[in-house]
């Protein structure tokens, strides 16, 4: 089971967490020489068109460029095959992404929605507002459903 976790910050300070897949990882680093890799058999152009639905989605062209290259090629370290999934699903999206282990991740997630990080990253906090908010949530929905 993957360890790591991509961490970014969204509008507002909201954190994100991306959970990158083990097949993803092995495919960046096996490339599409592998029988087994989804890209196998592909026509030498396929890496162009799933270039631009990239681009096409937002995603910054030299994030699609690297995560298509290494599609096809392969080569790459397991650090870098997450921190190409990284770019390629979060660059757009956020600011400050970070890699971390699972561990560094609050294990409660009843506040879930209430976790703040600053734009530049670092720790993940609990915004007390938001976290009363939920709590009102749930108390409305405990007293609607008796």
């Amino acid at each position: 089971m993957t360890r790591e976790r991509i961490l970014d910050t969204r509008e507002g300070g909201a954190v994100a967490i991306t959970c990158p897949a083990e097949s993803g990882i092995s495919y960046l680093m096996r490339g599409a020489s592998d029988p087994f890799h989804p890209w196998h058999g592909r026509a030498w152009w396929f890496w162009i068109i799933q270039f631009n639905r990239m681009i096409g989605r937002g995603v910054n062209a030299k994030a699609a460029y690297r995560y298509a290259r290494m599609m096809m090629t392969g080569g790459c370290s397991r650090r870098e095959a997450i921190e190409i999934i990284a770019e390629r699903d979060c660059g757009h999206l956020g600011t400050a992404i970070e890699i971390v282990d699972i561990d560094d991740i609050p294990k409660d997630r009843t506040y879930r929605n209430a976790w703040r990080r600053s734009q530049n990253g670092g720790p993940i906090w609990i915004d007390e507002d938001h976290a009363r908010m939920i709590d009102e949530m749930n108390m409305w929905s405990a007293y609607e459903t008796t």
